[in-house]
């Protein structure tokens, strides 16, 4: 349907060109004089050339350097043909030169458009918003684009996911090859590279894996695909305690509720081989929405903790979604967000849900609270309800 409607307007853009050049050209040869004189004929269809270059550059279909270029072409082909007229009479067939050369440009265009401009990217959008689009064609589109504009990373990136999706990971791995070659030093493309290469290993961290999770963290300590890595490593290492850190590191990123709930799994396993039982949670926050309430489930949820009339900032943060709820989250005396200042250093807190109807961390005007406190620290802990009303 997209694909349709970009040729339809392709076609009438061509149109509307085609009658902008020929129209001129079209006059009968009894025409008054002053009517029928190649340079008023000549300044007519560049008049007529003109607009359109100014119509296609306010609809964003040329750049300001492509309107440049065909506007300079125009005026190239205007002075020659006044030239021409100028120098004799102009002969029956030399009118056309102009047309000709119109209709070549605007092939030009038009092919160029196709190949490199924005129709491609529609079809693709228009694929990826289709739940039924067929994987193998969609993947096969990517890796068109991919090739076609090395230089842009979602087609890459995308081309990488879905591989790793569906198994086919020496492919993913190729992808994400290619996309680092471009942009080494993007982590988050790193960290994803690391992970498909600790499936593709049977899920062990080998010493590639290490070294690409360790150089992630370099350059962001807090990226939680490379802290689970590293955790993963040293538990398979026998190095239970180094695990347990990197684990609570990557709780303290505020991973969405099923990724907390995974890295908690893995963190009791790692304390079980130590022999240490798990410490009780400092904080239980239960979270529900209010019965019979109708809210779209990938709807952004948060949960954050933070200090009493303190700083805005979070102490203790998750994300979730709707459908996650109801659910309740554990917080341990050594949670945090902030570098050296744990859950238990807080006095005094309160426990604030946002139903994040923007879609973004930042407090929105239709977003929906709900919240409690402050609360004293309890060394036994604390269990706080929070029902959200959409």
């Amino acid at each position: 349907m997209a694909e349709g409607a970009a040729l339809a307007g392709f076609v009438a853009l061509l149109a509307g060109a085609l009658a902008c050049v020929l129209w001129p050209l079209r006059r009968r040869a009894g025409a008054a004089p002053h009517l029928e004189t190649p340079v008023s004929a000549n300044l007519a269809a560049f008049r007529c050339r003109e607009r359109e270059l100014g119509e296609w550059l306010a609809r964003g279909e040329v750049d300001a350097v492509r309107h440049q270029i065909l506007h300079d072409e125009a005026e190239r082909l205007l002075a020659q043909d006044v030239a021409g007229g100028a120098i004799g009479a102009p002969r029956p067939g030399g009118r056309w030169l102009l047309g000709v050369a119109g209709v070549a440009v605007m092939a030009l265009a038009l092919a160029g458009y196709w190949r490199l401009g924005a129709a491609p990217d529609l079809m693709l959008r228009a694929a990826l918003a289709n739940a039924d689009s067929d994987i193998d064609a969609l993947i096969d589109q990517l890796r068109g684009r991919a090739a076609a504009r090395p230089d842009n990373a979602t087609y890459g990136l995308l081309l990488a996911r879905f591989e790793q999706q569906r198994g086919n990971l020496p492919a993913a791995l190729a992808a994400y090859e290619a996309l680092l070659e471009h942009m080494p030093e993007a982590p988050e493309v790193r960290a994803e590279y690391a992970q498909t290469l600790f499936l593709a290993t049977g899920n062990q961290v080998t010493e590639r894996v290490r070294a690409e999770a360790e150089r992630v963290l370099a350059a962001q300590p807090d990226n939680g695909v490379a802290l689970g890595l590293r955790g993963i490593g040293a538990f398979q290492q026998g190095a239970y305690a180094e695990a347990i850190a990197s684990w609570q590191q990557v709780l303290a990123t505020a991973p969405a509720a099923a990724e907390a709930e995974a890295v908690a799994s893995a963190l009791a396993a790692a304390r079980a081989r130590l022999g240490a039982a798990a410490p009780p949670p400092l904080l239980r926050v239960a979270v529900a929405l209010e019965d019979g309430a109708a809210v779209d489930p990938e709807m952004p949820v948060f949960v954050i903790v933070r200090e009493w009339q303190g700083a805005p900032q979070p102490v203790v943060a998750r994300r979730l979604r709707a459908g996650d709820l109801p659910v309740e989250l554990t917080f341990e005396t050594t949670s945090s967000l902030l570098p050296g200042r744990p859950l238990a250093s807080v006095a005094r807190y309160e426990v604030v849900a946002r139903l994040a109807r923007s879609g973004s961390p930042e407090p929105g005007a239709d977003d929906r609270e709900a919240r409690a406190g402050p609360f004293a620290q309890a060394p036994e802990g604390r269990l706080v309800q929070l029902r959200l009303e959409p």
